[in-house]
């Protein structure tokens, strides 16, 4: 039976930096890798919550991306 072993995570941050001239959203992100994949949601939240508070642009989004070895 196939399992996945966890590899590596890293927290992406799609941060709001203006408006297009239809008030659609313009996003870029922000990458960070080293992030624990065993993290749970509350503490990626608040960890994301607390970078986004020291950046300039508001986030907009918050993902965790997980890296597995399917074997």
């Amino acid at each position: 039976m196939a399992s996945y072993a966890p590899v590596s995570s890293r927290l992406s941050l799609r941060l709001q930096i203006g408006t297009y001239s239809l008030g659609r959203p313009q996003l870029r992100t922000l990458s960070l890798s080293g992030v624990d994949p065993s993290a749970d949601a509350n503490a990626t939240y608040a960890v994301a919550q607390a970078i986004g508070g020291l950046l300039s642009y508001p986030v907009h989004e918050i993902q965790k991306v997980d890296t597995d070895i399917v074997s």
